[in-house]
């Protein structure tokens, strides 16, 4: 736990941080801020403590600059010098994909090739853990693909990363272990899968198949992430997409609203209204504004009004007897 000026900034974080791992972390800026600053061992944890078997770590937040005026080769050279590093830097130019650009000033770069310019820097202090601060933020689709080349060249080299960013479908994109801060609860974990993989276990464990077991998925670029039905606060159905909803989140799934009552219900799930499926549990206030209107209220940060039918309204009394 961290407090600064007697409020709780983090609480509830249990992490296993290892070897060539790459962790997301749904957080703010904020959080991650302070965060970062504990892990590196700048800040102090209020209670609990953090275990470090290196001291190799280094960091890089959004708002994080480069010279400018500097080509990208004269860049990297300075940190060269600095780090010792003692192989050509033109060799390593292409992993980072910033062989064509590699005499061009820093201030001409697009986001997505500076982005790169700061991972081939770090990289030079051979370092064990980087903490990245919204890695894909305003990226391409060509700028994420040469930004994942270089991650899997980190990783070959026993990089572990830690990225944090708001959005959880960036996260997605460069993790293999996904949780999101709560600050209610503490860190919580999401079940992520490369789809790939999801396909090779259900070939391999036929024998053993759970009975009891469900996760609505949403395909995210080339993975499918899963949730539990716990972690949902409703499904919406926009333009004729079933819509998962967590937190400020949303995630479209291939199943209809009919499938996932169908699927949903036994897991206290309910259809409010014909484009609402809603969880239950998640509902803390029903609020009457007139004879026939209702709106039920889940709990959070930021309150959300679901309608709710007067026809409905008699179903969710049998339901949860009120």
């Amino acid at each position: 736990m961290k407090q600064e000026d007697n409020t709780t900034v983090l609480k509830n974080i249990n992490l296993m941080i290892e070897e060539q791992s790459q962790i997301g972390i749904k957080m703010t800026n904020e959080e991650s801020f302070v965060f970062f600053k504990l892990l590196t061992g700048e800040l102090t944890p209020s209670s609990g403590q953090i275990n470090s078997e290196t001291n190799g770590i280094l960091m890089e937040f959004t708002e994080d600059g480069l010279y400018d005026n500097l080509s990208v080769f004269s860049y990297l050279d300075i940190f060269k010098k600095i780090a010792y590093f003692k192989h050509p830097l033109k060799e390593f130019s292409a992993i980072f994909s910033l062989s064509d650009v590699w005499d061009t000033k820093i201030k001409h770069l697009s986001f997505d090739q500076k982005k790169r310019v700061s991972l081939f820097r770090m990289s030079l202090f051979s370092p064990k853990l980087l903490l990245i601060q919204s890695p894909l933020s305003h990226s391409t689709v060509e700028g994420i693909e040469l930004y994942k080349k270089a991650l899997e060249y980190l990783q070959s080299q026993n990089v572990a990363i830690l990225f944090t960013s708001h959005f959880l479908e960036e996260l997605v994109l460069v993790s293999n272990e996904i949780y999101r801060y709560n600050r209610n609860t503490g860190l919580e974990k999401t079940d992520l899968i490369n789809e790939s993989k999801t396909e090779s276990s259900e070939l391999n464990d036929t024998d053993s198949k759970p009975s009891s077991v469900y996760k609505v998925s949403s395909k995210m670029a080339d993975k499918t992430i899963f949730f539990s039905p716990d972690e949902i606060d409703f499904i919406e159905s926009v333009n004729s997409v079933s819509t998962i909803r967590i937190g400020e989140e949303y995630f479209p799934t291939a199943l209809t609203m009919n499938e996932l009552e169908e699927k949903l219900t036994r897991f206290g799930f309910f259809r409010c209204h014909r484009s609402y499926l809603v969880n239950l549990q998640r509902v803390s206030e029903l609020v009457s504004y007139s004879k026939n209107s209702y709106t039920l209220i889940l709990r959070g940060s930021n309150k959300v009004n679901l309608p709710i039918s007067r026809n409905r309204l008699e179903a969710m009394r049998a339901l949860i007897e009120f």
